[in-house]
């Protein structure tokens, strides 16, 4: 064998998404201004390609609503937890309502539901899977 050729059998899965975690998830939450929508995507990816995107839905405190649209790069993943950067809005409607998220962890819970929490834990939300 070459010893300049790379190794093609990866040693772990490092850098890449677990099939458990692939697919779209949904979730919500509830304030003063009604329901709010989540239906986030992960899609396979290398580290520091985009593997979410999140769309958020629901009404805005003047009587209107809002579409936001997020993605964020995978940092690292493994069976346990992916580690996911802050996002960036890809849609704003308005951008006025939709701002930047925080760096977050995806953990997949015992009852098969989804957990993303902000890793300076000022934020969580649970989803199930939706398709």
């Amino acid at each position: 064998m070459d010893p300049t050729s790379p190794d093609p059998t990866p040693t772990d899965d490092e850098g890449t998404v677990p099939d458990k975690y692939l697919g779209t998830w949904s979730g919500g939450l509830d304030n003063q201004h009604g329901h709010h929508t989540r239906r986030l995507t992960l899609q396979q990816g290398e580290t520091g390609e985009t593997a979410l995107s999140l769309i958020a839905e629901g009404p805005t405190e003047d009587g209107g609503t809002y579409r936001c649209v997020f993605e964020g790069k995978l940092e690292s993943a493994s069976d346990e937890r992916l580690h996911i950067g802050p996002t960036d809005v890809t849609v704003g409607e308005p951008m006025s309502a939709c701002t930047p998220g925080k760096a977050s962890v995806v953990t997949i819970l015992g009852n098969g539901k989804l957990r993303r929490a902000n890793t300076d834990g000022t934020g969580e939300l649970t989803y199930t899977r939706s398709g």
